[in-house]
């Protein structure tokens, strides 16, 4: 499990940490990476580098707003875990309006604390991040599935572009563009929408009869061969 920490505060930073270590220790957690920031400005710099399983935020800066930080981690990742803890209750509304699970205010109490990590960890646990693996220009990549927007076939590869608007284009493909996108179409998240893309339900922006748009104004087409099935599973995954 990784957890970033965003507090200027140098104490409150440390006050996290410790917490966290008990944490591991009490619930015999193996392996636990802790990332610290100062600036919201660092943490969304790091955020095409690398992914935290949690992100535990204050909102109140000298050079930014965790508010619009966390808007940030949305765009990239969807489902990732965003605790607030801050001097204020102030922002609340706002901080549920980017899906975080829980809004602390400062000093933390240890056994909330503990009860908000340990459905951090079930939630995760029930839905483990799962990767794609693909060879690229630029070497084999592992991407996570909630990272990925589309793929889209062009000639004899295909081009992967990522919730952080990088686009990764892997090496000719010696199978079809379908049998090498089987495990992305096995996830509930993933459908076909024409013969040349594939789309991630969670980075849909908008629904139209012959295309969709995406989180970045990409419209992709809804084929006639493809749409049964597109508006099928688009049903049934968002109810």
């Amino acid at each position: 499990m990784t957890v970033s920490i965003c507090d200027d505060n140098a104490i409150g930073r440390e006050v996290l940490k410790e917490l966290l270590l008990e944490y591991q220790h009490q619930r015999g957690i193996e392996k636990l990476d802790i990332l610290e920031y100062d600036s919201p400005v660092t943490l969304a710099r790091d955020l095409d580098r690398v992914e935290s399983d949690v992100y535990l935020l204050d909102i109140f800066f000298p050079d930014g707003n965790g508010i619009d930080l966390a808007r940030e981690i949305r765009l990239r990742y969807h489902h990732n875990i965003i605790i607030f803890i801050t001097s204020s209750k102030e922002d609340t509304l706002n901080a549920f309006n980017v899906f975080a699970l829980r809004y602390f205010v400062k000093p933390v109490k240890c056994t909330p604390f503990f009860e908000t990590m340990d459905y951090a960890v079930a939630s995760m646990t029930a839905g483990m991040p799962r990767y794609f693996i693909v060879n690229t220009t630029e070497g084999k990549q592992k991407l996570r599935f909630s990272s990925i927007m589309y793929v889209e076939r062009k000639n004899q590869s295909m081009l992967i572009t990522t919730n952080s608007g990088k686009v990764y284009e892997s090496v000719t493909l010696r199978e079809s563009f379908a049998s090498k996108l089987s495990s992305l179409l096995e996830d509930e998240r993933f459908v076909r929408t024409h013969v040349s893309f594939v789309i991630n339900l969670d980075a849909l922006d908008a629904y139209k009869r012959d295309h969709v748009i995406m989180q970045d104004g990409r419209m992709i087409p809804i084929s006639r061969n493809f749409s049964a099935g597109a508006k099928e599973k688009m049903r049934a995954y968002f109810g």
